[in-house]
């Protein structure tokens, strides 16, 4: 299992012009120049003046200087809550849960030397100034180059001021050479080029406007434009020389923040077959056309649109053209959701939809701002397709809020009920069952003024279930009679004979019948499978197979919870990947399937599933960082094994340290490669706190004390430090038998090393003790590799000893397997050179 980065080398989302780009050879090198020794340097000049062409061209040269690569952000005006959206969508980043989005660019950022570059902070000043500091100060290789109309204003920026085209006749790059290569045919000589230059003061968007027309004078300079004005000016004069028919369809368009395609142009404007005049405006200089991912697209450059939008007001035709433009975007957000919904969904949707919505998104927000106001256009349609595009593109937290702001706008009961359940599973995505909870019970209140008692009762049954499955996702666990309190109202209003009902109390009975977190009714946990395969719901019939192998741990049946592994896979090759209810199924799948493969001892399938857990693209970092820790660890790994708890230490800390228990393990693990490696007693203890720190003091005797139990005695008994280990830990001649003890999933691992702990201290019942451990020996693969090198021990079998050998060689525990042959006189010396290859001082004897 080896670390995956995802570094490309490339600056991706740069824009592409179908005009080339001119001069400006000294401003690109002091540009570069300013990449080369400033982390951030930013590049100001009035509107029209060329930033972002400069900005793009240089930058399309650096990037070969930045191997880790990077991305270009265009900033839409007005969209202040869209920025961290925006640089994901750039570097094709994804929110995960307990993976906030700015976490996720920190990830993509953080490792190798990268270039950012931000067009258009003028449009959102102090939300991009605040996630630049933080992406530049968790980022040490990042560099960023931003542009906008004013400098920044952050410690260590450089910045560089544009100015004008020089209009000198002796300069062979500036505004007239401009103007000469626009005009083409247009029959201008140069004196006239000249003057006209002179008249737009060297601005090149005005250059270019006044370029492509045929020797119409300008207007002459008026108090009303001050210099930074110029562009202004050139698009009014050239607004003004437009026939009726380009006017109209260029305010029109002037409510689109980005990129618009010819049917998005003709929803907006009403004019029919309008190619002909968006190629006549893009002649005009009035347009940029771009290639989009299936056909051509335009967008309008921002002086021009702000001249575009006043002149829509002007006419009287603003409100309009705004209905029409929520109408477009209804329309147009609920066909990518068909989309999305219309691809397989094995593993994930469709990848093709995603530059299509990641450059509609700030239209499609833009029409949902104020759209409450406007109830006949019925704007609930637009916040619901909105929430699922973005849940699906992976922005978690917003695919929440616009499930909310849904449920605000509907004026049907049923609808607000499924839209705050809707936003309740996205909470759980996220990871976060206390926002989820709140919202479960809103739910309940809207489905009860509904008369809708079949969802009243699953949102009640729901929220039960996850207070006792996912304590680790409440800051502060439920508690047991808050829980009941929920699952006994469910059970009031459920309608009778109504199986989806049935399977989602049933679930909630299983998981809450013990009292205990995370342990539920095996008995019960059969029934919630039976019940959810008789609803043929697949979203409850992966929780209730988790509730079933939950079941079986409980009872120290790891085998037999293992053997599930392969039905839940099945069952997670197959689920949508774009229904937020399948989001926490596919969360738990990922985290419990390596868990039991290693509750079983089957190292390589654990590992297997950790890699799984890594490369998939709703895992955040720190949590498919620590699937791997464990296996790696107790398969002699320990160098990967502490790469991944390193990344999962940092990934978990600037997510902001959030509530984590399951998490102690992996923790553990690192402790117990570090002291099996006898690198250090500082890294093991420090290791050791850690772990301490994430469990306690709430589980005192859950997941977390059992790996602890089984890595201080092995590390113990290597290092010789384990004098009272035996009795400590886990006590074999006081703890009840195999079958009649509650059990974790690492169980096995303690009863084995304790039984062998036990051998090696010469305790007189140590026979009796290695009995007691046999049914761990039958639950699980490494234990019994260990209790047969205990046997060994015990009674100086060399038969013992090679059957252990041999399992370990079955299970790939390389460490285990040299600490083993130490103990064959004829093969002792083999066993200390594996021992140290992998970093390893022999076992203390």
């Amino acid at each position: 299992m080896t670390q995956v980065h995802e570094e490309s080398g490339t600056l991706t989302g740069l824009p592409r012009w179908e005009t080339e780009f001119f001069g400006r050879s000294a401003e690109r090198a002091a540009l570069r120049a300013a990449l080369a020794s400033s982390r951030l340097v930013t590049l100001t000049g009035p509107t029209g003046v060329g930033k972002t062409r400069l900005a793009a061209a240089v930058a399309s040269r650096a990037i070969r200087e930045f191997p880790a690569g990077g991305g270009f952000v265009e900033l839409a005006p007005g969209r202040e809550d869209a920025v961290a959206q925006a640089v994901a969508a750039a570097l094709g980043v994804r929110e995960r849960p307990g993976q906030p989005l700015e976490q996720a660019l920190q990830e993509r950022l953080v490792r190798g030397r990268c270039l950012l570059v931000v067009d258009g902070c003028e449009q959102a000043p102090g939300t991009i100034g605040g996630l630049l500091a933080r992406l530049l100060d968790g980022c040490p290789e990042l560099a960023v180059l931003t542009t906008g109309r004013r400098p920044l204003g952050m410690a260590g920026e450089y910045v560089v001021d544009l100015e004008p085209l020089p209009v000198a006749p002796e300069s062979a790059s500036g505004a007239v050479a401009l103007f000469l290569d626009r005009a083409r045919d247009r029959g201008h000589g140069r004196p006239h080029a000249e003057r006209v230059c002179s008249q737009w003061d060297g601005v090149p968007l005005a250059v270019e406007l006044a370029a492509t027309w045929e020797r119409a004078p300008a207007p002459p300079p008026n108090g009303r434009h001050p210099h930074g004005g110029t562009a202004r000016r050139a698009v009014e004069w050239s607004y003004g020389l437009l026939d009726a028919d380009e006017r109209r369809l260029l305010r029109h368009l002037g409510v689109f923040l980005r990129d618009f395609d010819a049917p998005s142009a003709h929803a907006v404007a009403g004019t029919a077959h309008p190619e002909a005049i968006l190629d006549r405006l893009t002649t005009r200089a009035l347009l940029h056309r771009r290639r989009g991912p299936h056909t051509a697209v335009w967008r309008l450059p921002a002086a021009v649109r702000a001249v575009a939008l006043e002149r829509l007001d002007a006419e009287g035709e603003t409100a309009r053209c705004r209905a029409r433009h929520r109408a477009w975007a209804t329309a147009t957000a609920q066909r990518l959701e068909r989309t999305v919904a219309a691809t397989d969904g094995a593993r994930r949707p469709d990848p093709c939809w995603q530059p299509c919505f990641d450059r509609l998104a700030d239209d499609l927000r833009a029409a949902l701002d104020g759209a409450g106001e406007h109830p006949e256009a019925a704007p609930d349609r637009l916040a619901r397709a909105l929430a699922h595009l973005c849940y699906a593109r992976q922005f978690l937290a917003e695919a929440r809020a616009h499930f909310e702001t849904a449920a605000a706008l509907t004026g049907d009961p049923s609808r607000k009920a499924a839209d705050l359940r809707a936003a309740a599973d996205v909470a759980m995505a996220e990871h976060r069952g206390d926002l989820a909870l709140p919202l479960l019970r809103a739910a309940a209140a809207a489905a009860a003024v509904a008369g809708d008692t079949a969802a009243r009762a699953t949102a009640l049954s729901f929220a039960a279930c996850i207070g006792s499955r996912f304590p680790a996702t409440f800051p502060d666990p439920l508690s047991h009679e808050e829980v009941r309190g929920m699952l006994e109202e469910a059970r009031r209003v459920a309608p009778p004979d109504n199986r989806l009902v049935t399977a989602y109390l049933a679930a909630a009975e299983a998981w809450n019948a013990t009292g205990q977190k995370t342990a539920p009714d095996a008995r019960l946990a059969q029934r919630a499978l039976d019940t959810a395969r008789a609803a043929a719901d697949p979203v409850l019939i992966a929780g209730a197979v988790d509730a079933v192998c939950s079941g079986h741990g409980a009872a120290g049946r790891f085998r037999a919870a293992h053997s599930l592994s392969d039905e839940r896979l099945r069952l997670f090759d197959r689920l949508p990947r774009h229904d937020p209810r399948i989001g926490l199924e596919i969360i738990d799948t990922l985290h419990v399937v390596p868990l039991v493969a290693v509750a079983a001892g089957d190292l390589p399938r654990a590992v297997t599933a950790a890699r799984r857990a890594w490369e998939d693209p709703l895992s955040g970092l720190y949590m498919r960082a620590s699937k791997g820790v464990v296996p790696l660890a107790l398969s002699g790994r320990f160098e990967e094994a502490l790469e991944y708890a390193a990344l999962m230490w940092e990934g978990w800390e600037r997510a902001g340290r959030p509530a984590a228990r399951w998490m102690a393990p992996a923790a553990h693990a690192a402790a117990l490669a570090e002291g099996l490696r006898g690198s250090g007693v500082r890294e093991y203890r420090r290791w050791r706190e850690r772990a301490r720190a994430l469990a306690a003091p709430r589980d005192p005797h859950g997941i977390a004390a059992s790996f602890a139990a089984f890595a201080d005695i092995r590390v113990g008994l290597h290092t010789g430090r384990a004098a009272d280990s035996p009795t400590s830990a886990v006590d074999l001649a006081e703890t009840l038998p195999w079958s009649r003890t509650p059990h974790q999933f690492y169980d096995a691992y303690a009863w084995a090393v304790a039984a062998e702990a036990a051998v090696v201290a010469g305790l007189p019942d140590a026979r009796r003790r290695l009995a007691a451990a046999a049914p761990a020996g039958a639950e699980n693969a490494w234990a019994a590799a260990c209790l047969a090198r205990a046997a060994g021990r015990l009674d100086g079998d060399p038969d013992a000893l090679h059957a252990s050998l041999a399992g370990w060689e079955r299970i790939g525990a390389t460490f285990e397997r040299a600490c083993t042959l130490t103990l064959l006189p004829d093969r002792e010396a083999e066993g200390i050179t594996q021992l140290t290859a992998l970093g390893c001082r022999p076992p203390f004897r």
